[in-house]
């Protein structure tokens, strides 16, 4: 039995940005994230007793802003090595060649090889011992738009082949397009495995009866799109070649959202009992990790407008109950309010005068294709004097714009009823 290990888009010391912006976030736990789970890597695969581990490209985040990056790098490398298990790696977009203007001598492999594949061609790691040759190719560029695949070659004959490769396949949502290349190509290589990087949602994408095609996915979210447990597979390969995959976890910090619809709810009491009901069961589920989470409160609601006129206490509830009931381990990292009126239309009854008018205002702006551009039009020079601002205006993105209608909609309401 041999065993391997896949990891990939380690993003050490990437930066998490906006983080200053939110009062009580805890910023050095999850600065450090990406530092603890590529130390939960490096004991897992020691613990687990790998033959190997390879990481698919992006290991940095870029170009260091000091020595502290690569030196820590450097250590967990040497565990590793010390520990007689070998370490292949490659350059991806973010740590290609031309964008790191810095670098260290790295440990050897047990056997004298070096760590990093180079990148003016396929380069090729042979472990006689495990039966195990590793052919991968680093990016001299940070656009590699060509498909780097094609210049892979054949399989030595009597090895386990393993192809590493930085590459965005067809096309993945929120990934550039680098090396491109179809699941197809690969597996005509035939090769026993291939171990790709740069898309951070882990996945398989092998054809049926070829050779396993697998993402395994960055080891630590970064931010609310990459929720869910995050980490590596270790590849279990028996006598006949046979590959079993299993999953590990090695995140510190689990980014997730929680949405909650209060079509049915008569109360903000409600919602604070169901946030805190999530907290529980999914701080069960996580283990120790720190829990980020971001919270919405949508769809058409009972108490729409007392939960517009009470927005900021609401926010700071929620807050507080990842406080008290997170015992330090949760936070919450933002929060949408996008409810609506269960009638879609304001509730100001046979009035005339200025209720009439706000419903006017309000239900022109509502059914507006521009409506977007119409408030940005009329608060573009205020919001540019406005201090501490944790986001820009964008008019394209309909659901703030109607979310700020229906606040400022309930405010007026809640003021003229005062």
């Amino acid at each position: 039995m041999r065993r391997i290990l896949h990891a990939a888009d380690i993003h050490l010391d990437s930066p998490l940005r906006n983080l200053e912006s939110y009062d009580q976030a805890p910023l050095e736990q999850i600065r450090g994230a990406s530092r603890r789970a590529l130390e939960n890597l490096v004991k897992l695969a020691i613990d687990e007793e790998v033959d190997l581990v390879v990481i698919a490209g992006d290991l940095y985040d870029g170009d260091w802003k000091d020595q502290n990056t690569g030196l820590f790098f450097v250590g967990q490398a040497a565990k590793l090595t010390q520990a007689g298990i070998p370490l292949v790696v490659i350059r991806g977009n973010h740590d290609a060649e031309n964008v790191m203007t810095s670098s260290l001598p790295l440990p050897k492999n047990p056997d004298g090889s070096e760590i990093m594949l180079a990148s003016k061609k396929v380069d090729c790691r042979t472990f006689e011992s495990i039966g195990v040759a590793v052919h991968g190719r680093s990016f001299r560029t940070k656009a590699e738009l060509e498909d780097l695949s094609q210049s892979y070659p054949r399989p030595l004959s009597g090895m386990f082949n393993l192809g590493l490769l930085h590459t965005s396949l067809t096309g993945a949502e929120g990934h550039d397009t680098y090396s491109p290349c179809k699941p197809i190509e690969l597996s005509a290589k035939e090769y026993d495995y291939w171990a790709l990087g740069h898309v951070h949602t882990r996945g398989e994408h092998g054809l049926a009866d070829a050779a396993p095609i697998v993402f395994s996915g960055n080891i630590q979210g970064r931010h609310i799109r990459e929720s869910g447990a995050k980490g590596c597979y270790i590849l279990d390969i028996d006598e006949r070649g046979g590959i079993a995959l299993k999953f590990h976890p090695l995140d510190v910090v689990r980014w997730e959202s929680f949405e909650l619809h209060t079509s049915d709810m008569q109360s903000t009491d409600e919602i604070l009992d169901a946030y805190e009901s999530w907290l529980g069961t999914t701080l069960a589920q996580i283990g120790d990790r720190m829990l980020v989470s971001r919270v919405s409160i949508v769809g058409p609601s009972k108490i729409h407008h007392q939960l517009h006129q009470q927005r900021h206490r609401l926010e700071s509830s929620l807050r507080a109950t990842a406080i008290t009931h997170g015992g330090g381990q949760a936070w919450m990292e933002k929060f949408r309010l996008r409810t609506t009126s269960p009638n879609k239309k304001l509730n100001v009854g046979d009035l005339d005068g200025p209720l009439a008018s706000i419903s006017s205002v309000v239900e022109r702006l509502r059914t507006s294709v521009d409506r977007g551009d119409l408030i940005a039009g009329e608060f573009t020079s205020l919001v540019k004097k406005l201090p501490d601002q944790h986001e820009t205006f964008d008019p394209t993105d309909l659901q703030w714009v109607d979310e700020l209608i229906e606040s400022a909609a309930a405010d007026l309401l809640g003021r003229f009823d005062g």
